[in-house]
């Protein structure tokens, strides 16, 4: 049988007379065994996984939604034109005054001076 104490004495006496190779040894040893527990993890074959899709059983027929009155100017789907009439010209399109075209040019010149900033 293997006596404890005496195991116990030379590991006591190996640390004492060498340090250095003794706490090499223990780093090794740790990891040897780190090693070894992450080979024995990955060597596991990994579980099946059993999905079964449910069955969707109606009880009763499926609801419809009630649907409002559509507005006049709403269309659930159009075939759009290539281009305007003169009728959709005057109604949804109005020519900008020089004002403000003087406007939108001075906006316009704000934001490039601030996007160019101090560039040469």
């Amino acid at each position: 049988m293997v006596d404890f104490d005496e195991l116990k004495e030379k590991t006591s006496d190996f640390i004492r007379e060498k340090p250095l190779l003794a706490r090499i040894s223990a780093i090794f040893l740790i990891f040897f065994v780190i090693a070894l527990t992450v080979v024995f993890i990955q060597s596991k074959k990994p579980k099946a996984k059993n999905f079964e899709k449910p069955e969707n059983v109606l009880t009763s027929e499926p609801m419809t939604p009630e649907y409002l009155e559509i507005e006049k100017d709403y269309y659930l789907s159009r075939k759009t034109e290539n281009s305007w009439s003169d009728e959709e010209i005057n109604k949804y399109f109005s020519k900008p005054d020089s004002r403000l075209i003087e406007e939108l040019e001075n906006s316009n010149d704000k934001i490039i001076d601030e996007i160019t900033g101090a560039a040469p």
